[in-house]
Protein backbone atom coordinates (compact mmCIF):
# COMPACT_ATOMS: atom_id res chain seq x y z
CA UNK A 1 0.00 0.00 0.00
CA UNK A 2 2.87 2.54 0.92
CA UNK A 3 4.95 1.45 -2.00
CA UNK A 4 1.98 1.98 -4.61
CA UNK A 5 1.00 5.56 -2.66
CA UNK A 6 4.97 6.38 -2.85
CA UNK A 7 4.63 5.49 -6.56
CA UNK A 8 1.95 7.61 -7.20
CA UNK A 9 2.91 10.54 -5.87
CA UNK A 10 6.38 10.00 -7.67
CA UNK A 11 4.98 9.66 -11.17
CA UNK A 12 2.28 12.59 -10.40
CA UNK A 13 5.65 14.66 -9.45
CA UNK A 14 8.04 13.60 -12.56
CA UNK A 15 5.01 14.77 -14.62
CA UNK A 16 4.05 18.13 -13.02
CA UNK A 17 8.10 18.71 -13.35
CA UNK A 18 8.25 17.85 -16.92
CA UNK A 19 5.00 19.86 -17.53
CA UNK A 20 6.50 22.94 -15.74
CA UNK A 21 9.86 22.55 -17.39
CA UNK A 22 9.12 22.10 -21.41
CA UNK A 23 8.85 25.38 -23.29
CA UNK A 24 5.57 25.58 -25.21
CA UNK A 25 6.94 28.21 -27.48
CA UNK A 26 7.02 28.04 -30.81
CA UNK A 27 10.25 26.43 -32.67
CA UNK A 28 12.95 28.98 -33.34
CA UNK A 29 15.61 28.62 -36.20
CA UNK A 30 19.06 27.95 -34.60
CA UNK A 31 21.14 30.65 -34.94
CA UNK A 32 24.74 30.19 -36.97
CA UNK A 33 26.49 28.00 -34.21
CA UNK A 34 23.41 25.96 -33.41
CA UNK A 35 21.60 26.43 -30.01
CA UNK A 36 23.61 27.01 -27.18
CA UNK A 37 22.41 25.60 -23.60
CA UNK A 38 24.61 26.52 -20.46
CA UNK A 39 24.64 24.44 -18.05
CA UNK A 40 24.52 26.04 -14.40
CA UNK A 41 25.02 24.29 -10.68
CA UNK A 42 20.92 24.37 -10.80
CA UNK A 43 20.28 22.77 -13.87
CA UNK A 44 18.33 19.91 -14.36
CA UNK A 45 21.21 18.19 -15.78
CA UNK A 46 23.49 18.99 -12.69
CA UNK A 47 20.81 18.25 -10.50
CA UNK A 48 19.85 15.04 -12.29
CA UNK A 49 24.25 13.99 -12.66
CA UNK A 50 24.23 14.87 -8.63
CA UNK A 51 20.96 12.88 -7.73
CA UNK A 52 22.46 9.83 -9.82
CA UNK A 53 25.80 10.19 -8.22
CA UNK A 54 24.58 10.38 -4.87
CA UNK A 55 22.21 7.08 -5.33
CA UNK A 56 25.02 5.36 -7.15
CA UNK A 57 27.49 5.96 -4.38
CA UNK A 58 24.74 4.39 -1.60
CA UNK A 59 24.20 1.78 -3.99
CA UNK A 60 27.95 0.71 -4.73
CA UNK A 61 28.67 0.78 -1.09
CA UNK A 62 27.07 -2.02 0.94
CA UNK A 63 27.51 -0.84 4.43
CA UNK A 64 25.78 2.78 3.01
CA UNK A 65 23.23 0.31 1.19
CA UNK A 66 22.03 -1.87 4.01
CA UNK A 67 21.99 1.07 6.22
CA UNK A 68 19.72 3.07 4.12
CA UNK A 69 17.43 -0.40 3.68
CA UNK A 70 17.46 -1.15 6.83
CA UNK A 71 16.11 2.77 7.70
CA UNK A 72 13.45 2.62 4.94
CA UNK A 73 10.02 2.33 5.00
CA UNK A 74 9.94 1.98 0.93
CA UNK A 75 11.01 -1.93 0.73
CA UNK A 76 14.01 -3.67 -0.35
CA UNK A 77 12.94 -4.17 -3.76
CA UNK A 78 12.10 -1.04 -4.33
CA UNK A 79 15.22 0.74 -3.34
CA UNK A 80 17.40 -1.66 -4.57
CA UNK A 81 16.06 -0.84 -7.93
CA UNK A 82 16.42 2.39 -7.81
CA UNK A 83 20.23 1.69 -6.30
CA UNK A 84 20.84 -0.65 -9.78
CA UNK A 85 19.46 2.16 -11.83
CA UNK A 86 21.72 4.42 -10.88
CA UNK A 87 24.67 2.91 -10.89
CA UNK A 88 24.26 1.82 -14.61
CA UNK A 89 23.23 5.34 -15.38
CA UNK A 90 26.46 6.76 -13.75
CA UNK A 91 29.21 5.80 -16.04
CA UNK A 92 27.51 7.72 -19.14
CA UNK A 93 27.56 10.74 -16.40
CA UNK A 94 30.95 10.38 -15.74
CA UNK A 95 32.32 10.34 -19.02
CA UNK A 96 30.22 13.70 -20.26
CA UNK A 97 32.86 16.01 -20.23
CA UNK A 98 30.76 19.31 -20.66
CA UNK A 99 28.86 18.16 -17.92
CA UNK A 100 31.65 17.81 -15.04
CA UNK A 101 33.23 20.74 -16.57
CA UNK A 102 29.58 23.00 -16.03
CA UNK A 103 28.40 20.87 -12.99
CA UNK A 104 31.48 20.26 -11.20
CA UNK A 105 32.50 15.95 -10.64
CA UNK A 106 29.16 15.49 -8.69
CA UNK A 107 30.57 11.76 -8.23
CA UNK A 108 33.96 12.57 -5.92
CA UNK A 109 32.03 15.14 -4.04
CA UNK A 110 29.00 12.51 -3.62
CA UNK A 111 31.76 10.43 -2.00
CA UNK A 112 33.28 12.04 0.54
CA UNK A 113 29.88 14.19 1.69
CA UNK A 114 29.00 10.47 1.82
CA UNK A 115 31.68 9.29 4.09
CA UNK A 116 31.27 12.54 6.06
CA UNK A 117 27.09 12.06 6.18
CA UNK A 118 27.64 8.55 7.75
CA UNK A 119 30.12 8.68 10.20
CA UNK A 120 27.50 11.33 11.37
CA UNK A 121 24.53 8.69 11.41
CA UNK A 122 22.96 10.11 8.09
CA UNK A 123 22.57 8.16 5.09
CA UNK A 124 20.20 10.12 2.28
CA UNK A 125 17.36 11.17 4.04
CA UNK A 126 17.76 8.93 7.35
CA UNK A 127 19.54 10.59 10.25
CA UNK A 128 20.01 8.64 13.95
CA UNK A 129 21.19 5.40 12.14
CA UNK A 130 24.67 5.74 14.33
CA UNK A 131 25.72 2.19 15.28
CA UNK A 132 23.21 -1.01 14.24
CA UNK A 133 19.74 -1.39 16.24
CA UNK A 134 19.73 -4.65 14.89
CA UNK A 135 23.45 -5.65 16.26
CA UNK A 136 23.75 -8.94 18.20
CA UNK A 137 24.45 -8.45 21.70
CA UNK A 138 27.48 -10.64 23.33
CA UNK A 139 28.67 -10.36 27.32
CA UNK A 140 26.91 -10.49 29.86
CA UNK A 141 23.29 -10.12 28.54
CA UNK A 142 23.47 -13.65 26.70
CA UNK A 143 24.59 -15.74 29.92
CA UNK A 144 20.97 -15.93 31.81
CA UNK A 145 18.93 -15.63 28.49
CA UNK A 146 20.78 -18.90 27.13
CA UNK A 147 20.93 -20.15 31.37
CA UNK A 148 17.49 -19.95 31.35
CA UNK A 149 16.83 -21.78 27.60
CA UNK A 150 19.23 -24.70 29.30
CA UNK A 151 17.23 -24.43 32.11
CA UNK A 152 13.78 -25.20 30.15
CA UNK A 153 14.79 -27.39 28.04
CA UNK A 154 16.52 -29.69 31.25
CA UNK A 155 13.12 -29.06 33.44
CA UNK A 156 10.63 -30.10 29.99
CA UNK A 157 13.75 -33.14 29.33
CA UNK A 158 12.71 -34.73 33.04
CA UNK A 159 8.88 -33.69 33.11
CA UNK A 160 8.74 -36.10 29.27
CA UNK A 161 9.94 -39.35 30.85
Amino acid sequence: MLSTLLQTALLLLTLSTTALTTDLHPRQAPGPSGPSTTLTRTSPQCLDYALTANLSTIGSNSTYRSAYIQASAAGTWYDLQMFAAAVAKLPALTADAPLNRACGNSTAIALTEAESNFTKGVVLQFEGLVGNPQAIRAGPLVLPIVGFAGLLFFCLGMFAK
